[in-house]
C-alpha cells in the first residue's frame, strides 16, 4: 500500500481541510451533474421531471447497499492503518470490492424486475410510471460501475489519500455533464438524440469510464490483491466487513425510505408538488454537500486516531466540526431564503413547481447545521466500529419523530406540514446525537486520556 497519509499527527484543522476539500469537490461535482441533468430533463417537460423525482428513493436505496459495505471496510482499514498493521489492508480492500460487486449486481437485478410495483406503491400515475421505468431500466446498468468506484474512493480515503477520490469523482461527473446534452438532444441537423432516456445513458457511460480509471488507481496504490484467497480467508474478511456494513447499509437505507414516504405523501397532492420536491432535493444536496464532505472526512480521521489511541484529537475534531456546521447552517439559510426563488426559476419555468420548491427552501435550511452534526456523529460511531448507535438515531428520527409528525403535518397544513416535520426531525436528531456521542466517549475513554 502507498500514497496514504498519517492522520494521527500534525494540525487537526489542516488534516480536516486536506480531507474535506477534495471530497467537497468530488461530492459537489456529482451533485452538480445531477442538478444539471435535472435542468435538462426540466427542459423536456414537467412529467419527465416528476418521473425523475419518483426514481430518487430507488436510486438512493440501490447506492446505499454498496455504500454500507464501503463504510464497513473503510472503518476497519482506517483503524488498521492507525494501529500500524498495514499489511492487512490490501487483502481486506480486495475482498470488500468483491463483496460489493456481488451484492450490487444482485440488488440491481431484483430492482429491475420489481421496479414497476415499487413505483406504483409510491403513487406514480400511468403516464409518469412509463417514464420512470424507462429511466431506471437504463440507469441500473451503470449502477455496478458507479458503486464499485464509490467504494474504491472510500478505501483510498481510509488510508489517508483524499486527493485521488476527488479527482475520480469530479472527472466522472464532468464526463456525465458533457455527454448528457449530446445524448438527450443530439446534434442539430445530424442526430436528434435519445430524448429522456439519454439522461440515463449519460450516467451509464460516464460511470463506466470512471470505473476503468479507478481500477488503474487502485493498482498503483497497491490496494488490489490478485491472488486467489481461500474460502476461509474470504469469509473472514467478509464477516468482518459485514459486521459493520450491514448496520451501516440499514442506516443508509433510512434516508431513501424517508424520501419514499415523503414522495408518497406528496403524490396525494399533485405531480406538481412531487416535481417541486424533486427540484428542492437537488438544491438541498448542493447546499449540504460541504457538510457531507466534512462528515465523510471525520470518519477516516477518527478511525486512525482511535487505532493509535490519540483520543484528545477526536474530541478536538468534534469541537471544530460542530462549530463549523452551525455557522454554515445559518449562512446557507440566509442565502436560500433570499435567493432561492430566482434560483429555482433558472431550473424550471412552471410557476407552481417554483412555488412548491421555494416553500421547502424556506423551511428546511435553518436545520442544516444540526443535520450536519448528526452526520458527523453517525460517521464517528461507524469509524469506531460501533454502527448500532448511528442506526438507532436514524431509525428514531424516521419512526419516532418524522413519520408521525409528517402524517399530522400533512393533515393539518398540507404539503407544507410534511416539510416542517422533516425540519423538526433534523433538530431533534442533531441534539440527541451530540448528547449520545458525548456520553459514549466519556464512558469509554478514561478521564486522564481525553
Amino acid at each position: 500500500m502507498k500514497s496514504g497519509a498519517n492522520l494521527t499527527e500534525g494540525s487537526i484543522s489542516k488534516h480536516l481541510i486536506n480531507l474535506t476539500l477534495p471530497m467537497f469537490l468530488g461530492i459537489s461535482s456529482m451533485i452538480v451533474a445531477s442538478m444539471i441533468d435535472t435542468v435538462y430533463v426540466g427542459w423536456i417537460g414537467t412529467l419527465e421531471l416528476a418521473a425523475i423525482s419518483f426514481t430518487f428513493p430507488l436510486v438512493m436505496g440501490l447506492t446505499t447497499v454498496s455504500m454500507g459495505i464501503g463504510v464497513g471496510a473503510s472503518s476497519i482499514i482506517a483503524r488498521i492503518v492507525g494501529s500500524g498493521h498495514i499489511d492487512q489492508v490490501t487483502r481486506l480492500s480486495t475482498d470488500a470490492m468483491m463483496l460489493v460487486a456481488g451484492l450490487v449486481v444482485a440488488v440491481a437485478g431484483l430492482m429491475y424486475v420489481y421496479q414497476e410495483p415499487v413505483f406504483i406503491a409510491l403513487g406514480a400515475e400511468a403516464d409518469i410510471l412509463v417514464l420512470a421505468i424507462q429511466y431506471m431500466s437504463i440507469w441500473s446498468v451503470g449502477l455496478p460501475f458507479f458503486a464499485l468506484t464509490m467504494v474504491a474512493t472510500m478505501l483510498m480515503r481510509a488510508v489517508g489519500n483524499a486527493r485521488m477520490p476527488g479527482v475520480i469523482m469530479t472527472g466522472g461527473s464532468a464526463l456525465q455533464v458533457m455527454m448528457a446534452p449530446l445524448l438527450i438532444f443530439g446534434l442539430p441537423g445530424y442526430w436528434e438524440g435519445l430524448g429522456f432516456p439519454g439522461a440515463a445513458w449519460g450516467f451509464v457511460v460516464s460511470r463506466f469510464v470512471a470505473f476503468l480509471y479507478t481500477v488503474h488507481v487502485l493498482n498503483k496504490m497497491r490496494l488490489l490483491d490478485y491472488s486467489v484467497p481461500s474460502a476461509s480467508q474470504l469469509w473472514a474478511s467478509w464477516r468482518e466487513v459485514l459486521a459493520i456494513g450491514i448496520p451501516s447499509t440499514v442506516n443508509n437505507m433510512i434516508g431513501p425510505a424517508s424520501m419514499a414516504i415523503t414522495v408518497a405523501l406528496l403524490a396525494g397532492h399533485s405531480h406538481i408538488i412531487v416535481a417541486g420536491f424533486g427540484v428542492a432535493s437537488r438544491i438541498e444536496s448542493l447546499a449540504i454537500m460541504l457538510l457531507m464532505a466534512l462528515s465523510a472526512s471525520t470518519g477516516p480521521f477518527v478511525g486512525q486516531n482511535w487505532g493509535a489511541r490519540r483520543y484528545p484529537r477526536i474530541f478536538e475534531v468534534h469541537a471544530i466540526a460542530y462549530r463549523f456546521c452551525l455557522l454554515y447552517g445559518v449562512a446557507i439559510f440566509v442565502v436560500l431564503a433570499g435567493a432561492g426563488y430566482p434560483l429555482v426559476g433558472l431550473i424550471i419555468e412552471d410557476v407552481e413547481v417554483v412555488e412548491a420548491t421555494y416553500v421547502y427552501l424556506l423551511i428546511m435550511p435553518i436545520t442544516y447545521g444540526l443535520l450536519g452534526i448528526g452526520m458527523i456523529v453517525g460517521a464517528t460511531f461507524t469509524a469506531l466500529g460501533k454502527p448500532m448507535p448511528a442506526l438507532a438515531l436514524s431509525l428514531g428520527r424516521m419512526l419516532v419523530f418524522y413519520i408521525p409528525m409528517a402524517l399530522a403535518g400533512n393533515a393539518l397544513f398540507g404539503y407544507q406540514g410534511i416539510f416542517g416535520a422533516a425540519a423538526l426531525a433534523n433538530v431533534i436528531m442533531g441534539v440527541l446525537s451530540v448528547w449520545w456521542m458525548k456520553r459514549y466517549l466519556q464512558r469509554l475513554i478514561p478521564a486522564d486520556e481525553r
